[in-house]
């Protein structure tokens, strides 16, 4: 390499570059497994603290690895890779890929244990029990599988760049969690009537005191919440109302900002700037970019070959700032603005090497909001960009404004008149071809040059080709021999002419683009942006405006992940009332998905508030508010958010409907069953929550910048959806739960309707 770095120093920045990509990806993919470790220690941690019996430890964590090496299995079959999203899909699930394993466990451990307390004369098989305990939760943990499915649906109709980023994650998860459907269904039950058939001398046969404890207390707990059931849902009802009036706050995005390890600037002097000159001022900004404490290196490019499929000029340079592993991204960040104001003559963008190509794909330009005004006319282009750019630099939360309208540049149009051409015997062809082959030149020949074959060009010396006077001078041949100059046959002038048309659908267009600065959200700043430009668009005839790049986007994904996942919703009402038979049933097992909005709006006001206090006080006008912003993975984690908390809800009404079925009052069933399922819900909400702690303590992580967002509402959701699930829903229940009605499903009817 340093050979090579000798004969070809511009070779060896391309390699250190291809390196630095790797050590990303590296670095990205080793975050992410370091999470799904952190994840699985949770999980066993959850395990032990509840169960504390090494069996049931065991055949609940069997479920784990088979999960995973099925759901491995399943991935490379369904087409997909190993990489950051689909690894990021198996950190999300961890913690929920036990989740059926364990209330399969927790209900056999039970019924074996009341089993072997009735008379030597009525106790069953411990392969009876073992079978019958497995039986009674199947149609749950299958339908609540499914429902959990479901869900995640409307990820697969995802399109564009936010497609390719969350169906991988989907398939990752939905594939994951079947598989551990069917381990639960299978492996479990085999091992639980090897390792739990036989009682042995030490087993204890009572539940450990961290059950013991929490079940006292949960029973005084709901004694309070079912005797004060409309408290219980009055204030449940108003935490939901303010969680949604914090939330009509909040801003939005397309995708969460990402960390690469490197900052991207586009320096751009004005064109027509010569190479040395651009030079010069990119060397300046590179050489103190490079004094910024918190960078390692900094690489440049400036301009790009004429073939290149981004052809760029001479004054356009990039610049990649290389961040060392330690560096605070947003002081990194806010000296380069500060460094990029104080350079003047010069425009600028900074970005990100994937956030840049990101906002091309988009929208053609490398900044998150591109302002497209279509027009005929290139004057009124012009001035409605100057116009737009003059209003949009005030604005706050405005970054890198460029207005990328047609540039023009000094020209010298030859008009000919064409009876004087007649008269000498031109046609303007034969005329413009003498002029193009003096100014611009022909080629006569090639020549042979080592290994290289040159173009041979004719043309008139610089000196002869310098002013506007040396063009009009310029003689011309006639056919018939006479030389006569351009004067006499044309009108030679300069002129402002536009160097670049640019177009869209075949229609003229000026593109005015700007960046979101911190503090700030792409969703407002739209708004905003509209207000100043709309009233400049309508005052010219036949000119109109789009709003592209990643705000396009982002109302795209939102608005298909809306209908689609009402679509689906719909459908799950009518899994659940199929299944129940019962419209009531059907609700009250959905009532946990408002109760887990509220946690997933209070997790999103949390995590990305600057400080908690201070915003929370600003919401009442005292201080600035800085809205917290839902991003297309905020989405994602709620859709996640919604199938979880669906199962404990699920799991909570169909053991209540088996307890009815088996004619017990209506006080007993909803203690007896809510502390019969405080263990399973508990240790499943826990598996689930608390394995998504590592991604949400990996915050700002390379890597890991989709999977948070997710994890954050996922967490915050079912923090709310499981303390509030165990009293709000028994209360519900007492109160609508139709016990007057005699058409009451057997969980034989149950099961019979989900096979």
């Amino acid at each position: 390499l340093a050979e090579f770095e000798k004969s070809v120093p511009t070779g060896i920045e391309l390699k250190r570059n291809i390196f630095r990509q790797a050590d990303f990806i590296s670095v990205a993919v080793n975050n992410v497994l370091h999470a799904l470790r952190d994840g699985i220690i949770f999980v066993i941690i959850i395990l032990v603290a509840f169960l504390m019996n090494a069996r049931t430890t065991i055949i609940t964590l069997t479920a784990l690895p088979l999960s995973l090496g099925a759901g491995l299995l399943l991935l490379n079959a369904w087409g997909d890779t190993l990489n950051i999203m689909t690894l990021g899909g198996f950190a999300v699930a961890i913690g929920s890929l036990v989740d059926d394993a364990i209330v399969d466990v927790e209900n056999v451990f039970r019924r074996l244990k009341e089993n072997r307390n009735l008379p030597a004369s009525e106790q069953k098989s411990a392969f009876q029990v073992v079978y019958e305990a497995s039986v009674e939760v199947r149609p749950a943990i299958i339908l609540a599988t499914f429902i959990i499915v479901l869900v995640f649906v409307p990820l697969f109709f995802l399109s564009g760049i936010e497609g390719r980023f969350f169906r991988p994650l989907g398939s990752a998860y939905v594939l994951s969690l079947t598989a551990s459907l069917i381990v639960a269904m299978t492996v479990t039950p085999v091992l639980c009537y090897w390792l739990l058939g036989k009682k042995t001398p030490e087993e204890e046969e009572k539940d450990s005191r961290l059950v013991q404890w929490l079940k006292i207390h949960y029973r005084q707990g709901l004694t309070w919440a079912l005797k004060s059931r409309e408290v219980v849902l009055a204030g449940s009802g108003s935490l939901l109302l303010a969680a949604l009036l914090l939330g009509s706050t909040f801003g939005s995005s397309f995708l969460p900002e990402f960390n690469e390890g490197s900052i991207t600037l586009f320096i751009n002097t004005p064109l027509g700037t010569s190479l040395d000159e651009s030079n010069r001022a990119a060397r300046q900004i590179e050489v103190q970019a490079s004094k910024i404490p918190g960078v390692s290196s900094v690489t440049r490019r400036t301009g790009r070959a004429e073939k290149d499929e981004h052809a760029e000029p001479v004054s356009a340079s990039e610049i990649d700032v290389r961040l060392a592993p330690d560096a605070d991204v947003g002081e990194v960040k806010e000296r380069i603005v500060n460094l990029l104001a104080n350079t003047p003559g010069v425009t600028s963008q900074i970005g990100g090497p994937i956030a840049h190509r990101l906002s091309h794909i988009l929208s053609g330009t490398p900044a998150a909001v591109a302002i497209k005004v279509f027009g005929d006319d290139l004057r009124e282009l012009r001035e409605i960009a100057q116009k737009a750019e003059g209003s949009l630099k005030a604005v706050p939360g405005v970054r890198d404004l460029v207005a990328n309208r047609e540039a023009t540049i000094r020209t010298l149009p030859v008009t000919f008149d064409r009876e004087k051409l007649a008269l000498y015997g031109f046609t303007p062809f034969e005329a413009a071809s003498q002029i193009e082959t003096a100014l611009l030149g022909t080629i006569v020949g090639v020549v042979n040059k080592g290994g290289s074959r040159l173009d041979i060009v004719v043309r008139l010396s610089e000196n002869a080709r310098k002013s506007i006077e040396d063009v009009q001078a310029l003689e011309l041949q006639a056919p018939g021999g006479a030389r006569v100059p351009v004067s006499a046959l044309a009108t030679v002038y300069e002129e402002d002419s536009s160097m670049l048309i640019t177009r869209e659908n075949v229609k003229r267009k000026a593109v005015i683009s700007c960046n979101v600065a911190e503090g700030h959200n792409l969703g407002d700043l739209i708004q905003t942006i509209r207000e100043k430009i709309d009233p400049i668009v309508a005052g010219y005839s036949g000119v109109y405006v789009e709003y592209g790049g990643q705000f396009e986007a982002q109302e795209e994904a939102s608005s298909r992940i809306f209908w689609v996942s009402f679509a689906v919703l719909v459908v799950i009402v009518g899994v659940l009332f199929n299944a129940f038979g019962s419209l009531r049933a059907a609700l009250l097992i959905l009532l946990n998905l408002p109760l887990a909005l509220v946690g997933g709006i209070v997790a999103l006001f949390i995590s990305d508030s600057p400080g908690i206090l201070s915003n929370f006080v600003a919401l009442f006008g005292v201080g600035e508010y800085v809205a917290p912003v839902v991003s297309i993975s905020a989405l994602v984690g709620f859709i996640g958010l919604s199938g979880v908390a669906c199962r404990n809800g699920l799991l909570l009404v169909s053991h209540y409907q088996h307890l009815r079925e088996e004619g017990i009052a209506k006080d007993e069933v909803l203690m007896r069953g809510s502390e019969e399922r405080l263990v399973p819900i508990l240790m499943t909400a826990l598996s689930s929550g608390l394995a998504l702690v590592p991604l949400v303590l990996a915050k700002g992580e390379i890597g890991n910048e989709l999977q948070y967002p997710v994890a954050v509402v996922i967490l915050g959701g079912l923090v709310t959806s499981t303390f509030l699930n165990l009293f709000v829903i028994p209360s519900a229940f007492s109160l609508f739960g139709g016990w007057d009605s005699e058409n009451i499903n057997s969980n034989e009817k149950l099961e019979e309707k989900v096979q």
